[in-house]
C-alpha cells in the first residue's frame, strides 16, 4: 500500500468543507435545519468528522446503498437500509466517500428527490479525475487518479476501513 493521504491533511480538508456547507446553508435563508444523509458503509469516518465540525444544528439520517462485492460492483445497487425522516422543503446533503460509476448515487439521489426536498447537494470525500457522472457540489479531494483506495472508510473486502489514512491498494494487496 502506498500512503495517498495522510490524516492531517483529511482532517483540515474535511473542517474546511464542513465549515462552507455549514454558511451555504446560513445564507439559503431556509429554516429547516440541514439534513446530512450518509450513504453506508464507506462514508462512515468522513461523515461523522465532517458533522462534528459544521458548527450549527442539523439532522441526520442513513442509507445503504450497497454496489460493490470485494472489487466488483456489476451486480447493481441493493438498498438495505432507507431514509427515515421527512425532507419535505429542508436542504439535503447526501454524503459519500466517492461517486465512481454513480451507479449508487442515482439510486440514493432518486429516494432523496422522491421526498420532495428544496433542494439536494452532494458532497463526497474525494472525486475522480475522469469521472463523468453527475455533478459534485462539494468534495474534500478532487482531481484523484484511479486507484483503489483503503483506509478512512474505503475498504477492501470489508477490512481497512479504520485506517486514519487514505491509500492506495494494488490488486496484489487484496491477495
Amino acid at each position: 500500500m502506498k500512503l495517498l493521504i495522510p490524516e492531517y491533511k483529511i482532517e483540515r480538508r474535511v473542517r474546511a468543507l464542513a465549515h462552507k456547507i455549514s454558511e451555504e446553508h446560513k445564507a439559503s435563508g431556509n429554516a429547516y435545519p440541514p439534513v446530512m444523509i450518509c450513504v453506508l458503509n464507506g462514508a462512515f469516518m468522513f461523515f461523522t468528522d465532517l458533522i462534528k465540525d459544521m458548527g450549527i444544528d442539523v439532522e441526520i439520517d442513513f442509507i445503504r446503498a450497497k454496489s460493490y462485492n470485494g472489487r466488483d460492483n456489476s451486480s447493481g445497487v441493493e438498498v438495505t437500509k432507507d431514509i427515515e425522516i421527512d425532507l419535505k422543503g429542508k436542504r439535503v446533503y447526501v454524503v459519500d466517500d466517492m461517486i465512481d460509476t454513480g451507479a449508487t448515487m442515482l439510486e440514493v439521489l432518486f429516494r432523496v428527490e422522491s421526498k420532495t426536498p428544496a433542494d439536494v447537494q452532494i458532497v463526497t470525500l474525494v472525486d475522480r479525475k475522469s469521472r463523468e457522472t453527475l455533478d459534485v457540489n462539494h468534495t474534500a479531494f478532487p482531481d484523484m487518479g484511479e486507484e483503489f483506495f483503503v483506509g478512512y472508510g474505503f475498504d477492501d473486502n470489508g477490512l481497512k476501513r479504520n485506517y486514519r489514512n487514505i491509500y492506495s491498494a494494488s490488486v496484489d494487496d487484496s491477495e
